[in-house]
């Protein structure tokens, strides 16, 4: 099975899409400097979008601490910790990990205040060229990579593509 961003995973396994797509992982955070992008305490509820509607409701709560979102609690327990920086426009990089487990990537778009549409950064997105350059460890689906720079060149490729499945993230008040 594809392994895909485990609190994007949740949206997309609630889908039943998760074997669809091919994402990207490394085995260290390779973003650095995050910053509480969304505030300092995070209670989100969290939907997959299929079929022109929103399914399978779930929550997670998270504080900022440490230098990045620690769950703090909520129904999903397969959404982890992670950190959040900027691309460009309304777009963001989720930057999620585990210990043990592959540090993953997702593009968090912001529709409108406090409302995100999130989906993995999908290595085919990009072009051959990229992926010859970047990917390490090449699976079935989906690649290893190693620098900031590999990061950045898959989040943009798939930023710039209408994603095909995803799921909608909605940030609560503050607790």
């Amino acid at each position: 099975m594809i392994k895909h961003p485990n609190w994007v995973q949740q949206i997309l396994a609630i889908a039943g899409l998760a074997l669809l797509t091919g994402c990207i992982d490394s085995t260290e955070p390779l973003l650095t400097n995050g910053r509480p992008l969304l505030g300092e305490r995070l209670s989100l509820q969290l939907y997959a979008m299929r079929e022109n509607g929103l399914y399978d409701p779930a929550t997670a709560d998270f504080v900022w601490q440490n230098g990045h979102y620690t769950r703090t609690g909520g129904n999903d327990t397969s959404i982890h910790d992670f950190t959040v920086h900027a691309l460009r426009g309304p777009d963001l990089i989720a930057q999620e990990f585990h210990a043990g487990a592959p540090v993953n990537y997702a593009i968090l778009r912001k529709l409108a205040a406090g409302t995100y549409l999130a989906f993995v950064i999908d290595e085919s997105d990009a072009d051959e060229a990229t992926r010859r350059k970047f990917c390490r460890n090449k699976r079935m689906s989906g690649c290893t990579v190693t620098t900031r720079q590999a990061v950045l060149a898959f989040a943009g490729a798939s930023a710039a593509k209408r994603p095909s499945v995803g799921g909608l993230v909605l940030m609560l008040s503050e607790q």
